[in-house]
């Protein structure tokens, strides 16, 4: 039926031939017809209601994402500007949570010659990475398909998973599941030896490197945990291949000690002759440091207050920690640095953010991305999503659902491996030989113990001195005013054994 033989139907037709069906339809069943008018006024009623109120839940899907993408996209597409955008512009409402993102309907008239630009504006103005845009010119509808590549699962449990973390390489602990059921994790020894977590409060920074830490230590590394906060890791701190360090002067100590550490593995690497990676340094060894941004601050503090004018004005420990990040893969020592905002200033300059190759991001703003991956355009939506970060690796983000470790889960995993010995903490050194098969000789190895010496009566000084208790002497006066179970002096002057024994049980 063409055009022409269908023009007798005017509107003023058409209304006049309903009238007259529902006038005669009421006439030979009038009680009929009265529940179907009312039914229809009804359903009526119902679709102009969701009508008004999906119109009404588009304004700010309308105002944030499709108005902007039309202002920019119009003219490398020939629309005219004041074309309505919703007209030709179909993108979903939340649509960063789905697989098909929309479509565009393209003018007749576009011929394909720049799409690039095209796809461009499109992933910037609607903040999508992974994502690709398929364009369909044959015909009188040309129109483009938008679609991101299939999210990751919304849960990685580790009971779920176990299998994958069992298979992940010794140096390449698995961290989460990406888009496509994809394995994402990055290898220590040959992509990034150190790693930064920035995220903001309840953005998951201790899961992620729980689990990274948990399956370190079930291949058979050691681990120290600097952490101010005293609690971020409880499932590792009665682990015996951890070192858990609370306390400020702790801390300091440890990093001075692990920056001793690096130069002798240093050195052995520097004297061996065969693979740089099989040099005999000693078991990978991780080091956690939790809320970076205070404690650095609080080693800067404590260093002002305990440094003699004879000592160097920066800290000890924090050039201790720029030194073991430098150092490299080669003696098998990998910084997990946590932090919330990783500021240039906050770890120690510019250059010492760079030697993180890796850097995991959640619940990130703007300007921390632009901060620590402004290489990474356009930038991916930051999503509350529990678990779900951004693993930025260079120069590519990947969304990962990280994988979740209980505590139980990470400290039975932890202990189900190759279980190394305690982590070396100890100032002093012994000339201890550790000879190889090719008769490389490692140097100064550190006592993995507490120093062990008759009983004696000393003071606190005396006690940090020679090393009777790893702490400075302020940290000992501190915990002689504020821990009740410390030992009681004579005359300014401690047992050894006291000290000793207050320390281990304090530590455990």
């Amino acid at each position: 039926m063409n055009k022409t033989s269908m023009s007798w139907l005017t509107p003023k037709r058409i209304t006049i031939a309903a009238g007259s069906g529902i006038g005669l339809a009421y006439l030979n069943a009038p009680e009929a017809t009265e529940a179907t008018a009312l039914g229809l006024a009804a359903a009526g009623t119902v679709w102009s209601g969701y009508a008004s109120t999906n119109w009404v839940t588009e304004i700010p899907h309308r105002w944030s994402w499709i108005t902007p993408l039309h202002r920019t996209l119009h003219k490398p597409l020939g629309v005219e500007p004041d074309t309505k955008a919703t007209s030709y512009i179909k993108i979903h409402r939340n649509y960063h949570k789905r697989e098909d993102v929309g479509r565009i309907n393209l003018p007749a008239e576009f011929t394909g010659v720049d799409t690039s630009a095209v796809t461009h504006i499109i992933k910037t103005k609607l903040g999508l990475t992974d994502v690709s845009v398929t364009y369909k010119l044959a015909g009188r509808k040309p129109h483009l398909v938008i679609r991101q590549t299939p999210r990751p699962p919304k849960k990685a449990l580790f009971a779920d998973h176990m299998d994958l973390v069992a298979g992940a390489r010794e140096s390449a602990p698995l961290i989460g599941i990406g888009p496509q059921m994809r394995c994402v994790s990055v290898d220590l020894d040959a992509e990034s030896p150190h790693i930064l977590v920035s995220a903001s409060t309840g953005g998951g920074k201790s899961v992620i490197t729980r689990t990274m830490s948990a399956q370190m230590l079930h291949n058979g590394a050691q681990m120290v945990v600097l952490d101010f906060k005293r609690h971020s890791h409880k499932w590792a701190s009665r682990l015996p291949q951890v070192a858990y360090c609370r306390e400020v002067a702790e801390i300091h100590d440890a990093l001075v000690t692990l920056g001793r550490e690096g130069h002798r593995r240093n050195r052995i690497v520097d004297d061996w002759e065969g693979p740089e990676t099989e040099a005999p340094v000693g078991p990978r060894m991780g080091i956690l440091l939790e809320e970076a941004n205070a404690t650095i601050s609080k080693l800067k503090r404590y260093w002002t207050t305990t440094r003699f004018k004879t000592d160097p004005k920066e800290s000890p420990a924090i050039d201790a920690l720029r030194e073991i990040l430098f150092m490299g893969r080669a003696v098998r020592m990998h910084v997990l640095l946590v932090a919330q905002s990783a500021t240039a200033a906050a770890l120690g300059g510019p250059e010492v953010r760079e030697c993180f190759s890796t850097r995991i991001l959640a619940r990130y703003t703007q300007n921390a991305w632009r901060m620590l991956v402004p290489e990474v355009s356009p930038i991916p939506r930051s999503t509350r999503h529990i678990g779900r970060a951004q693993v930025v690796l260079g120069g590519v983000a990947t969304e990962t659902q990280i994988v979740f470790m209980t505590m139980t889960e990470a400290t039975q995993y932890a202990l189900s491996g190759t279980v190394a010995g305690a982590p070396n903490l100890s100032r002093d050194t012994h000339p201890t030989p550790l000879t190889s098969e090719n008769g490389v000789t490692s140097r100064d190895i550190v006592t993995p113990t507490l120093i062990l010496v008759p009983d004696r009566r000393i003071s606190l000084a005396e006690a940090s001195r020679d090393g009777v208790v790893p702490m400075k002497p302020d940290a000992l006066r501190q915990a002689k005013r504020r821990d009740a179970t410390f030992p009681r002096g004579v005359d300014g002057k401690w047992s050894t054994e006291e000290l000793t024994e207050w320390y281990r049980n304090r530590a455990s």
